[in-house]
């Protein structure tokens, strides 16, 4: 079973928490149609809670990387966070940690919204 919960942190961090299995297929293909519509709504920043993921695939990862740059693509930010077990090393694996900013929490996430824009 596959959902997305989603939740408004004020004043405006949009936050996406898949639960589940993020794999090929369908629950991939809603985090692609959930982010395209947040970027038309000039959502511009998110947080992607993982911490409910159990399991992820290469198609997963691969959105999770497509959704960050559809993102920058669109003057706005990504941020992942709760990403654990077997998530965790899949991500580590594969690099993402290089490109996609990580947080343990999702508060430390949305915090570095601010703190990133006093920085530039």
């Amino acid at each position: 079973m596959f959902e997305i919960r989603r939740k408004h942190i004020e004043p405006d961090v949009f936050v996406v928490q898949p639960v589940g299995r993020l794999t090929m297929g369908r629950p991939c293909q809603e985090i692609e149609w959930l982010v395209d519509e947040l970027v038309r709504g000039n959502i511009r920043k998110l947080v992607m809670d993982l911490g409910g993921v159990e399991r992820v695939d290469s198609t997963g990862i691969g959105v999770i990387v497509t959704s960050s740059a559809k993102f920058k693509k669109a003057s706005g930010e990504m941020r992942v966070c709760g990403v654990k077990g077997m998530v965790r090393d899949m991500m580590h694996t594969a690099n993402i940690h290089r490109i996609i900013s990580f947080y343990e929490t999702m508060e430390e996430a949305a915090a570095s919204f601010d703190a990133s824009a006093t920085q530039g």
